[in-house]
């Protein structure tokens, strides 16, 4: 099992996008609880809406190569 990352880590990774340094640093100052709730729940929220957005991928027609 791999360890998660520590906030150091990726606040410290050039590899880490804006986004994710924002939140954390936003994160880092609210009670650890909440912001660890809060992070699961957007993650849950986000994993919904990308299958959903797969799902409706999945039905559309195939298409050969380019139009």
């Amino acid at each position: 099992m791999t360890e998660a990352p520590r906030p150091n880590d990726l606040l410290n990774d050039p590899a880490s996008s804006r986004w994710v340094i924002e939140a954390l640093r936003s994160a880092l100052v609210r009670d650890p609880i909440d912001a660890a709730n809060d992070a699961e729940l957007v993650a849950a929220a986000l994993a919904a809406h990308a299958a959903d957005l797969l799902a409706q991928a999945a039905k559309l027609p195939p298409t050969r190569g380019l139009r």
